[in-house]
């Protein structure tokens, strides 16, 4: 994944500057998940123009491109980290984490560098790069050890890049048995997805959080325009390159709740993603790609075990006006997961889980190659086993 050079310079800069305060408090967290899996029972798809036969694969985690096939692999899930924070004094922090990812042959990265500053009790401003906060768990998704599931349901839409360049405002306050906060953000990022350069620019977006001591409520928007060259697997030219001057709107919504029933627990979450159409007027989001996600899940605690089952749903919608092409289509995977996580040390979690995913599609666009093709290619069943560590 493409990296620009704002945040290094801006946790170097900021790291500096704690160094120079003697009475700044410096404080270092870990993270790491060793995961191994492989798939079963794979689908199969055949290319419409190369007639190719291919097996289907598992992605479980799109930014960092951690893919399981049917050998067993340690690197899709397996990942590693470490949190520096620094409190300045007078209100100000600054934070910085860096990552290690198997999809990325554990490459560090910076995947967060932000300065925080507190105006009051209510109001914060975090600036740098931040994790994108598009779902319930993204703001510790690379922490595992925080979650039931060895990874988290991947038939929610993925993101183009999990990650953004800006700032956030936040406001916090309480009443009574209630907290709330809500955030509103904006900024840029890029990022190198399978090969292809995606600029993601003039993003903006909020959340909102409500919660007591049983139930959290969630709530977050974000539109942004894309720019690329490729899109969905062909290449644009001329007046068909995603630019500044001619973007693809994208936008995205979620709701999620999460209540805890005595030794029980049940999380549930809705998402809606948009894609504008790089064939049509102005690129809008008015019926290209529309795409859902959602899951329900429910777990019990048995002392340090912890089973649960989840069900997931995916539908992609997509429609053209163009002559040339079908004007619909859908392409709908559903999952099961049953899993069990034990919690065999105070810092440390031990998970087993299988899952197994069926996908259909109905009226296929038959001009558009790339994803699509004769057979279920996205039809799966997943094994997978490892540890979740903080310290």
């Amino acid at each position: 994944m493409k990296q620009s050079l704002l945040a290094p310079c801006l946790l170097t800069a900021a790291i500096a500057c704690a160094s120079s305060v003697q009475a700044a408090d410096i404080r270092f967290n870990g993270f790491a998940s060793v995961v191994a899996g492989k798939t079963l029972s794979e689908g199969t798809s055949r290319g419409r123009l190369t007639g190719l036969e291919s097996d289907s694969t598992y992605t479980a985690d799109s930014p960092t491109e951690g893919v399981y096939d049917d050998d067993i692999s340690f690197k899709p899930d397996t990942v590693f980290g470490l949190q520096i924070s620094a409190d300045l004094g007078q209100n100000l922090s600054v934070t910085g984490q860096f990552t290690g990812s198997g999809g990325e042959d554990f490459d560090a990265n910076v995947a967060w560098a932000y300065i925080s500053y507190d105006f009051n009790e209510y109001w914060n401003l975090q600036a740098g790069r931040q994790r994108l906060p598009l779902f319930f768990y993204s703001d510790f998704l690379d922490v595992a050890y925080a979650y039931h599931w060895i990874r988290v349901p991947q038939d929610l839409p993925a993101a183009f890049n999990d990650t953004f360049e800006g700032v956030k405002f936040g406001y916090t306050n309480s009443n009574d048995n209630w907290d709330w906060r809500f955030d509103l953000y904006g900024g840029a990022t890029s990022s190198d997805v399978q090969g292809v350069d995606i600029e993601m620019k003039k993003i903006l977006g909020g959340v909102a959080k409500i919660s007591n001591d049983w139930l959290q409520l969630r709530a977050s928007y974000m539109q942004t325009d894309i720019n690329s060259k490729e899109v969905l697997g062909l290449t644009y030219r001329g007046e068909l390159q995603l630019t500044d001057d001619n973007p693809l709107a994208y936008e995205f919504a979620g709701v999620a709740a999460h209540a805890t029933l005595g030794n029980g627990f049940l999380v549930g979450e809705y998402t809606v993603s948009r894609v504008g159409d790089p064939l049509g007027p102005d690129n809008d989001v008015d019926g290209f790609d529309n795409n859902v996600g959602w899951y329900v899940s429910y777990g019990h605690r048995f002392g340090d075990f912890t089973p649960h089952i989840t069900y997931s749903a995916q539908v992609n919608e997509y429609s053209d006006e163009l002559p040339s092409l079908s004007s619909t289509a859908e392409d709908e995977s559903t999952t099961w997961t049953l899993g069990v996580r034990w919690d065999f040390h105070p810092s440390a979690a031990f998970k087993v889980e299988y899952a197994s995913r069926d996908h259909n599609v109905d009226n296929v666009i038959e001009n558009v190659v790339g994803g699509f093709g004769d057979g279920n290619e996205r039809e799966v069943d997943i094994v997978s086993a490892g540890f979740d560590i903080i310290f």
